[in-house]
């Protein structure tokens, strides 16, 4: 069931998303606290995924898994949602080998988002 092909192909960051949510607040100060919530939140959510697969829990790796998605999307980490989703689908469909395997590559990317998020975004301003 692997298809990372198709992640790997999206843009680690899309700075579109997060000038869009400057404009829509007209105001860059809360879209810039949102990113920096989003990397220091990333390593909490990252766990959650983790304990819930180790603990054989569905319905918290499917939370943690949305509330990973959800955030990732909203700061434009593109490819890190798609590999998300990715690991969601695994769990929907009980497949907890797919969605181990799926874990350190949603690490890495989350920690290639973050470096990308920091240089790109948070040191422009």
């Amino acid at each position: 069931m692997h298809s990372n092909s198709a992640p790997k192909s999206l843009p680690l960051l899309d700075l579109d998303v997060l000038s869009h949510l400057e404009q829509q607040l007209n105001d860059a100060r809360p879209a810039r606290a949102f990113a920096r919530d989003y990397i220091t939140g990333f390593e909490d959510r990252y766990l959650r995924l983790m304990s819930s697969i180790g603990n054989r829990d569905l319905p918290a790796a499917l939370d943690a898994a949305l509330s990973l998605r959800n955030s990732s999307t909203m700061v434009g980490a593109a490819r890190l949602s798609a590999m998300t989703a990715e690991f969601e689908t695994a769990v929907s469909s009980s497949d907890l080998d797919t969605a181990r395997d799926v874990l350190p590559v949603i690490e890495r990317c989350g920690l290639d988002t973050i470096l990308e998020l920091e240089a790109r975004y948070l040191a422009a301003g």
